[in-house]
């Protein structure tokens, strides 16, 4: 009995000491899922630095679309742009028998510098499309602010909590803003604190009315006030800043009148003359006829010999300037009324094509007026 007890106590003994492999297991399985894991906050990182400012551009626009997704595809349409000029280069060459080395040197430039050009062009419009879509969300949430609060002010009143009165102040009608304040209500209800998830609603849209709404019912709720006489004073401090900016902008009016007609009616119309009496100047001077190309002595002379401005080209130029002064007319005239360029955006196309649909027409009538003349 005595030896089967002290064969017993070695063997256990013999068990219970780790064997060297077994230790070096647990390290190396462990340095794999460190290098794993670092491996993927690295590629998460790149992500990031890649993907930033597309994803919040979404998220702040309201598309529930993956970032990446966006990337690809805008890499996609690149490839596609420069297959395009490639292949417009090599016909262009075909057909002027230019050199193959010279189109392989024109292909080069077009995989480097367009492709990476195509990429930022067509990321920069996407942005700005978004940017477009952020600022209309932010005038509809701005809109419908003041009546949202005076709901809540009611539901407060009521007795009902700060939580459930703006939960139970969300309108159909409201759009963006009932969209927002569901996310609130879910932020909540997921155990987030109220006053953290209405600072992060604020700071989610650039618009200062809503940034200081926002603020002010948080410090309200930290103090612990009487939030239905906050919430209604705020919505009525909205409402007269509103019909504040109504009364600037009827008072420059005439400064955009002035604008308006100035850029869009008066310099098409000069422009039109201008072209016109170009033409009649190199009629009459063609008819001219100098021995030594020269008119006068001294030290008043005139050059008619030669074509210094072609009406053409003259032509091109008050095309190009009438575009111009349109879309900073437009800009100005958004920046006076609205206080914003992104408010103008949609009266430049209007802006230009108008402008030029006057120059056109009083080209002709100038032309058809002074062809009986001269």
């Amino acid at each position: 009995m005595i030896n089967k007890f002290i064969l017993k106590k070695k063997s256990s003994g013999k068990s219970e000491k780790p064997k060297p492999n077994e230790e070096k297991k647990p390290e190396k399985k462990e340095k794999s899922i460190r290098s794993r894991f670092d491996k993927k906050k690295k590629d998460t990182e790149k992500k990031k630095y890649f993907t930033r400012i597309i994803g919040d551009h979404l998220e702040k626009a309201g598309f529930d679309i993956d970032p990446r997704n966006v990337r690809k595809n805008i890499i996609i349409y690149s490839i596609i742009l420069s297959a395009i000029l490639s292949i417009l280069i090599i016909t262009i060459g075909i057909v002027n028998d230019v050199r193959i080395i010279v189109v392989i040197l024109i292909l080069l430039g077009i995989w480097t510098l367009c492709l990476f050009a195509f990429y930022a062009l067509l990321a920069w419009i996407y942005c700005l499309m978004l940017d477009i879509k952020i600022y209309q969300r932010t005038k509809q949430i701005e809109e419908v602010l003041p009546d949202f609060l005076q709901l809540a002010s009611a539901n407060i009143s009521a007795g009902m909590p700060i939580d459930r009165a703006l939960w139970f102040a969300v309108r159909p009608k409201f759009g963006v803003l009932a969209g927002e304040i569901e996310e609130i209500a879910k932020a909540t209800t997921a155990g987030e604190d109220l006053d953290k998830a209405l600072i992060n609603f604020s700071r989610k849209y650039d618009s200062k009315v809503l940034r200081e709404s926002i603020s002010l019912i948080v410090a309200g709720i930290k103090a612990g006030g009487e939030l239905s006489e906050l919430l209604n004073k705020i919505s009525q401090n909205i409402q007269e800043t509103k019909l504040m900016k109504k009364e600037i902008a009827a008072n420059v009016t005439t400064y955009v009148i002035f604008i308006g007609i100035a850029t869009v009616v008066a310099a098409p119309v000069l422009f039109a003359l201008s072209t016109e009496l170009l033409g009649v100047v190199k009629t009459i001077t063609s008819q001219l006829e100098f021995d030594t190309g020269t008119a006068g002595q001294g030290f008043f002379s005139f050059d008619f010999s030669g074509d210094s401005i072609s009406q053409e080209n003259f032509m091109t130029f008050a095309i190009i300037v009438i575009i111009i002064s349109s879309f900073f007319s437009a800009s100005i005239i958004s920046t006076i009324r609205k206080g914003t360029i992104k408010e103008g955006l949609k009266t430049i196309p209007f802006f230009i094509v108008v402008g030029l649909l006057i120059y056109f027409i009083a080209l002709g009538l100038f032309s058809y007026a002074l062809s009986g003349v001269f």
